[in-house]
């Protein structure tokens, strides 16, 4: 545990410091413990918050409710354990307080813990079972799963220790995936008694090799009988006995008891001949008695090789197998908890506010056939789900490191002013160029996200979010980002699309200049989008002599992405400024006047009331 400012600790607490309550209680609550343990965190909490203040740390509670694991253990010490000795111990007359009970599993315990590690946030969370049980209840299902009855005086116990989980359910998305009943029904909780008794009995054994040499001296001596007694009989005497003998020894006790099975065997032939080792003084001789021996050495090793190589690969196989099944059991498990959040998460989409019935809406609202209007949408849209207000819309021109501000839901949702110079962020522009969405370090003074749309494989245009809370900077919210780019991307080359098809109804013929109908609908979106304090805007005339080409001809050059051109029913030209109020336009006329176009701000569509 480090002393040093910015370091962050832990402390695992217990919601038993809340004392009795009738219902769960929320982090603020004041502390109340009531029993020996509750006191016991209580006061570890009061020194872990003065050991903050002293080296000016920041650190973490957790507030655990009673844990539980996949299995119980006879003589253990957690609560479950604890009912599984009364019911198998064979008590009699037990009196138990019937309180309620909120059980939690290790498992989404750690799952609490790691999320709160990495969120690194200060403060207290309740790590908290969904779930109560009284603990009566608890009984009887253990009665039953073992099949013992045991007589218990209950009386009426306290309420108990509850702590409310909604603030790390909300903050950093935990839930706890299992219950203690459900998994009791489902027979997933595994009981295990003592097994000191086996431990006796297997000290008690006699030796396996001390046993093994005796089987062997007790089965040669019965085929040594045999062929003893057998030696004079005209059909048993044709049978090798000595020579089964080690065959079987072989087959049956291992390489090493075949050795002393050849030994014996051996001894019994030179004894049955009258034959002593000694006397064998040359192989000429004696060649039949020396190759009766070589053939039980011979017999007695290769078959108990054999023998032990099948043995060792038949106990590899089991080992294996045994692998297989604790692989399989492991995997079997993974994939019912995997089920069982997946159903968990669908009923959520299913029932959630942000679920189906929210993505439909943000589908309608982006289904749409003009560009700005989709921008407009998603300003408001990334707003709401990604939980910021600080989002913006930058149009991007084709080999021009500036991009030109499009839509912003206000002041602090701008980067460096209507132009946003990108020629000093190499990362943002090859995201931009490969499509990719681009989280960015605020550390160094970029924006959160930048999301590109792109149109016939050109960036057209980027989603500015210049900061998002750190609830928001989970992967489920980057994947809802990813979500929203395909959307997003998919309506705007429709909508670029349908503009293509249309441009001889929109715009005047070899010009880039809106027909009457078309620009007047521009500016009543231009006007929307003021009204709702997206962009400022207004409406100039340009006034030239001649023709309304030659003016066109000499101003469109000099406008920005964002603007329109468009012929009035008077059949004048105009120019539909984006992002510039009446007050900036004097700009725009200064530079102008400077190529001998003047530009003259008209309110001839103030009222055009068209959307």
């Amino acid at each position: 545990m480090s002393e040093q400012k910015g370091s962050r600790l832990l402390l695992l607490s217990s919601t038993e410091v809340y004392g009795d309550r009738e219902r769960p209680a929320e982090e603020e609550q004041e502390l109340t413990p009531a029993g020996g343990r509750g006191i016991r965190f209580a006061r570890e909490e009061q020194m872990f918050l003065l050991y903050e203040r002293q080296f000016g740390l920041e650190g973490a509670v957790a507030r655990a409710s009673l844990l539980y694991s996949g299995q119980a253990r006879e003589g253990g010490k957690d609560f479950l354990s604890r009912i599984y000795s009364d019911i198998v111990s064979g008590k009699e007359g037990l009196q138990l307080a019937d309180d309620s009970l909120q059980p939690l599993h290790v498992s989404d315990f750690v799952d609490g813990i790691e999320r709160i590690m990495e969120a690194g946030k200060p403060g207290v969370y309740n790590i908290a079972g969904s779930s109560r049980i009284s603990r009566r209840h608890l009984y009887e299902i253990v009665e039953e799963k073992n099949e013992k009855k045991r007589y218990i005086d209950w009386v009426e116990g306290m309420a108990g220790a509850f702590g409310d989980n909604s603030r790390i359910k909300k903050e950093l998305e935990w839930t706890d995936f299992r219950n203690l009943e459900d998994q009791l029904a489902a027979g997933e909780i595994a009981f295990a008694r003592k097994k000191e008794e086996g431990r006796k009995r297997k000290k008690g054994r006699f030796p396996a090799a001390l046993r093994r040499t005796l089987e062997n001296v007790v089965v040669f001596a019965c085929f040594f009988a045999a062929c003893y007694g057998s030696a004079s009989h005209s059909l048993f005497s044709r049978i090798d006995w000595l020579t089964i003998y080690v065959i079987l020894i072989s087959v049956f006790l291992g390489i090493r008891q075949s050795a002393l099975a050849v030994i014996l065997a051996g001894g019994a032939y030179l004894y049955l001949q009258n034959l002593s080792i000694l006397e064998m003084t040359n192989f000429y001789s004696y060649a039949g008695s020396v190759l009766k021996i070589m053939e039980f050495v011979f017999l007695g090793l290769v078959v108990s090789y054999t023998a032990d190589m099948l043995r060792e690969e038949l106990r590899d196989a089991g080992r294996e197998l045994e692998v297989c099944r604790e692989e399989y059991e492991e995997l079997k498990q993974i994939d019912d908890e995997n089920v069982m959040i997946k159903n968990e998460y669908e009923e959520r989409i299913l029932d959630s506010k942000s679920g189906f019935p929210r993505l439909y809406q943000v589908i309608r609202r982006l289904m749409v056939l003009q560009p700005d209007r989709i921008f407009m949408e998603i300003v408001h849209i990334i707003s709401e789900m990604m939980h910021t207000d600080t989002t913006a819309v930058y149009l991007v021109k084709e080999n021009s490191p500036y991009l030109r501000l499009a839509n912003a839901l206000n002041e602090a949702s701008v980067q460096k002013g209507k132009s946003w110079d990108i020629s000093g962020l190499p990362a943002v522009r090859a995201c931009m160029k490969a499509g990719e969405l681009y989280q960015g370090d605020v550390w160094k003074g970029e924006p959160a996200a930048v999301l590109p749309i792109h149109y016939q494989k050109k960036c057209v245009a980027v989603i500015l979010i210049k900061s998002l809370p750190y609830t928001s900077q989970t992967l489920y919210y980057t994947n809802l980002l990813k979500t929203l780019s395909l959307l997003l991307q998919e309506s705007v080359g429709r909508a670029l699309d349908y503009e293509t098809l249309v441009r001889e109804e929109l715009y005047v013929e070899g010009t880039d200049v809106l027909k009457p109908e078309a620009f007047r609908g521009n500016v009543a979106l231009a006007r929307e989008k003021e009204e709702k304090h997206l962009a400022s805007c207004c409406v100039a005339q340009i006034l030239c002599e001649g023709d309304w080409r030659d003016g066109y001809r000499a101003v469109s050059e000099k406008l920005r992405t964002t603007d329109y051109l468009g012929i009035g029913e008077d059949g004048r030209l105009y120019v539909l400024l984006n992002n510039t109020g009446t007050e900036e336009a004097a700009y725009l006329q200064k530079r102008l006047e400077e190529s001998h176009i003047t530009l003259a701000v008209t309110a001839v569509f103030e009222n055009s009331g068209e959307k």
